[in-house]
């Protein structure tokens, strides 16, 4: 027989003294958050009440890492409700980390501060049973929000709550859950009669305190709101501001219409604006906090999304974010091996590790693809302002296909006729959008073939350049339709991730996004874009 006794040998552990009390304290709240059934519950209590009287002696910096790694580990519903009474920043770590049931949610919901509340109402799995009791503090929640005497000694309530009166709560309830079937929930709490808040708001003035969190507001119910952090910039789909609002608190500087996301209630998704400036304590100088308004953007600060829906579009984003971490994680101890950073290694690992390097760079190349592909989609793709030289490009094309060439036999000529403006669009982009249609096109060669590309311009008061490409032998008898809705020409290494047909209309998608357009005329693929413009006729001296 196995007897877990680890909760009860970190309590001894434990200790006054100070020395590696903060250590010791992360191991305790590692241990409590994962809520074993076979903790006795006194034990539980104790370790609690050990959290909360050792807690200020760790600094917040620490407490916020220590509770930000066990995002998804935190199933304790006592030691939640106790982290969410902390500074914002471990109260929101802590409700994003817990992974609870809609029973355990709902049970605690009343007992939260509201600026817990707050962080709670922008998470999007809350349950039914959830949703209707935060539905019941919405009242509370916006007298909160005065800023009154009793709002502070409520907000402060769960810090005087008896932990063990808390634990024998929640130790009921799960007991009832394994005797009982769940009730099954009243119909007036589902979701589809949930009404949250019925008018949506345009304008809302808000302070925050010392923080960034949002603690006060008018003009909006207070439990939608109250919570929100203006010190850290919106991650994926969450509420919160654009990076230069964030580093504009970080410098205590005032917001000029910074850009601003709120999530949850209808009333107040969407996109803001923010003004907003530092304030001060009178006597001491000491940073309080900002007091400003938030405003829905006025038609000239939106940007033009296409119509239709983004969803799908939306969820790949979301997808390739989600596996480019554990990729570059490989991609990493590659190299690591490869090169042998860490001491010697045989050289069948070394080429191991190099074809797996070789594999996640591809792959990782074909979800920045898919990135910009979805971005392009929903009208979020942003090109930076700029010129490219003909001549520079071309050599930068050359060194950056050689290799790909040489290993397939394959000879590219890239010529221009005199005199080629400049494109009118950045390094970056000229790079990126030639160097995918030419990688995609040599990988259809057959050895010793030869491809020409040929740049020109079109002069006139809208000049244009366009680059003229030669077809291998084995994609110049399709059509436009068979070509662009091609796949990949061969199973090798090198061959594009997603296929010809993909990269062309990439490269197309790119393309048309600057003004320009990738077409196919008479067996070759023909790249228009904008050049730069010169004086009132439109012509250079050469030109002329």
């Amino acid at each position: 027989m196995r007897i877990d006794d680890r909760l009860e040998t970190t309590l001894r552990q434990v200790g006054d003294d100070g020395i590696g009390l903060s250590a010791k304290w992360q191991q305790l709240v590692d241990i409590l958050s994962q809520n074993p059934s076979d903790f006795d519950p006194a034990a539980v209590a104790s370790g609690l009440q050990k959290v909360r009287q050792v807690m200020d002696a760790v600094p917040a910096t620490v407490r916020e890492q220590c509770v930000r790694a066990l995002s998804g580990r935190l199933r304790s519903a006592p030691l939640l409700l106790l982290l969410s009474g902390d500074v914002p920043a471990v109260a929101a770590a802590a409700v994003s980390a817990a992974r609870l049931s809609d029973h355990e949610w709902a049970d605690i919901v009343p007992h939260m501060s509201t600026r817990a509340r707050g962080f709670l109402r922008n998470s999007r799995d809350i349950g039914p049973m959830t949703l209707h009791a935060l539905r019941s503090c919405s009242s509370a929640d916006f007298v909160l929000a005065l800023g009154t005497a009793e709002a502070e000694t409520v907000v402060r309530a769960p810090q005087a709550l008896q932990i063990r009166d808390i634990v024998d709560r929640i130790e009921k309830l799960r007991l009832d859950r394994e005797q009982h079937d769940p009730a099954e929930m009243p119909a007036e709490a589902s979701i589809e009669q949930v009404v949250l808040f019925a008018e949506p708001s345009d304008e809302i003035r808000f302070e925050t305190d010392e923080y960034g969190a949002i603690s006060w507001i008018e003009g909006a119910p207070a439990g939608a709101v109250v919570g929100v952090n203006i010190a850290e910039p919106a991650f994926d789909a969450g509420p919160g501001p654009d990076a230069y609002g964030a580093a504009a608190f970080r410098q205590k500087m005032p917001l000029e219409n910074a850009r601003m996301r709120l999530c949850g209630a209808p009333a107040i998704a969407g996109d803001w604006r923010i003004n907003a400036a530092p304030f001060f304590e009178p006597a001491s100088g000491r940073f309080n906090g900002y007091r400003g308004i938030l405003r829905r953007p006025n038609l000239a600060e939106v940007a033009h999304i296409p119509e239709g829906d983004t969803h799908d579009a939306e969820n790949i984003q979301q997808l390739i974010h989600e596996l480019r971490t554990p990729l570059s994680a490989i991609i990493g101890f590659s190299e690591i091996i490869e090169q042998q950073l860490f001491g010697p290694v045989t050289e069948e690992y070394r080429t191991i590790a190099g074809n797996i390097l070789h594999d996640a760079q591809r792959l990782l190349a074909g979800f920045d693809d898919l990135s910009t592909a979805a971005k392009i989609e929903t009208g979020t793709y942003i090109t930076e302002s700029g010129s490219t030289d003909c001549d520079w490009l071309s050599l930068r094309l050359a060194d950056r296909l050689r290799e790909l060439s040489d290993v397939l036999h394959v000879t590219l000529n890239l010529v221009h006729a005199h005199p080629v403006r400049p494109f009118a669009l950045d390094n970056h982009l000229a790079e990126r959008l030639f160097s995918r249609l030419l990688s995609a096109v040599i990988i259809g060669c057959e050895a010793g073939e030869i491809l020409d590309g040929r740049f020109r311009t079109e002069p006139g008061l809208n000049a244009v350049n366009r680059f003229v490409l030669s077809l291998p032998k084995t994609l110049a008898g399709m059509d436009e339709s068979e070509l662009f809705g091609s796949g990949p020409i061969d199973d090798s290494h090198d061959a594009p991730l997603l296929g010809l047909g993909f990269s062309l209309h990439l490269v197309r998608s790119l393309a048309r996004n600057v003004g320009g357009d990738l077409r196919f005329y008479n067996q070759a693929l023909i790249v228009s874009l904008p050049a730069v413009n010169e004086g009132r006729t439109g012509l250079m001296d050469e030109e002329r």
